[in-house]
């Protein structure tokens, strides 16, 4: 049987020193206070001018590109450039 992720953690800090201890440490905080989203999310939640999405979010819905009639605006950029 294989070993969680957390116990195998668990016996590599066992071997570590006292200074990978704790970088190892300050590593992991860093990722506990990752989870909890960014500092400018966070303050955005609070402007009513900003609606943050939740963390359940399930982001955007595909959409097909509309077909337009006649030579793209891009194309005739590039040519009036020219």
């Amino acid at each position: 049987m294989r070993s969680s992720a957390k116990e195998t953690l668990r016996k590599t800090v066992d071997l570590l020193s006292e200074e990978e201890a704790r970088q190892l440490l300050q590593v992991t905080r860093r990722l506990q206070k990752r989870s909890g989203g960014s500092e400018t999310l966070r303050r955005l939640a609070h402007d009513p001018a900003f609606r943050v999405p939740t963390a359940v979010s399930v982001g955007f819905r595909a959409v097909k590109p509309i077909q337009g009639k006649g030579i793209a605006a891009a194309k005739l950029l590039v040519q009036d450039r020219r």
